[in-house]
């Protein structure tokens, strides 16, 4: 008797421990969006950017805009970010355009949004030049690069900059040395071709969604992680800073140990900076 017992409470433990699993991976985390605070340690970001709230966020794949979607413009809002950098897969599908402008609308950054497309945009590529961008506040940097100053100083100008690996060194060649950089790239494997360009200061991506599994042994089971090496987080590559954001969405509804992030960085001359090195790039 006591042996059944001890068997039925087993189960129904088991059971509960697997109901609450589910439950978290596929309706509590996905929609439980964390902001991290990350400190980049870099004399000449710091010259521009100190006390510049600048927040990054990636791969939202907008469709509606439902609970997550209000949770993260609430969230951004009352951060009250001084720019909103945004690295790629802004909608799911084009059917959904309305919502993104809509979206983008909703948030308020001091200056503007700064975006740029990700595969899943190539469904509105042709919408580059609209309108509806400067509508909302938002500039979209494909392809460009951009000479900004939030400071209002005259030795507080920095660049954001979207090329591809192919343009970047002809159009940075003329940038003054003493003027960082930051490089918006959907996909962070461009830092393998960026590290050997000193001249980059920062790179800002996404495309990962973090591996949708935090467990190292089980999320390289699954297709996102294995996009690059570079998961997410900051990443040193020789003289060269990335950072990996695990987006917004997620591929079939789940994520574990891996939430929807909002960046928020931080700039400073000097301190601690919690960075990895991979074992390649030593």
């Amino acid at each position: 008797m006591k042996k059944n017992f001890l068997k039925w409470l087993l189960f129904i433990l088991i059971t509960a421990v697997l109901q609450f699993l589910y439950i978290d991976a596929f309706y509590l985390e996905p929609n439980w969006i964390k902001i991290e605070k990350v400190k980049i340690v870099n004399p000449k970001l710091a010259k521009s950017l100190s006390d510049i709230k600048i927040i990054q966020i990636s791969d939202l794949h907008i469709k509606e805009l439902g609970f997550r979607e209000i949770s993260l413009i609430e969230k951004i809002n009352r951060l009250k970010p001084d720019i909103i950098l945004i690295t790629g897969d802004l909608i799911y599908e084009r059917q959904y355009i309305n919502n993104l402008w809509k979206f983008l609308k909703l948030l308020e950054p001091k200056f503007h949004t700064y975006a740029i497309f990700g595969e899943s945009d190539g469904a509105i590529a042709d919408l580059k030049d609209s309108p509806h961008w400067d509508k909302a506040n938002t500039y979209l940097l494909d392809g460009k690069f951009i000479r900004l100053n939030l400071k209002g100083k005259d030795n507080s100008f920095f660049w954001l900059i979207a090329l591809s690996d192919d343009e970047l060194e002809k159009n940075i060649s003329n940038i003054s040395p003493d003027e960082p950089i930051i490089l918006l790239s959907h996909r962070p494997n461009i830092i393998k071709k960026i590290a050997l360009l000193s001249k980059i200061d920062l790179v800002l991506a996404g495309h990962t969604h973090g591996g949708q599994v935090g467990i190292p042994f089980l999320y390289r089971f699954f297709p996102y992680a294995k996009r690059s090496e570079y998961i997410s987080g900051l990443y040193k590559v020789k003289n060269t800073l990335l950072y990996v954001n695990r987006g917004i969405a997620s591929e079939k509804g789940i994520r574990f140990l891996c939430r929807p992030e909002i960046t928020l960085f931080e700039f400073d001359s000097k301190g601690k900076m919690n960075y990895r090195i991979l074992k390649q790039d030593r």
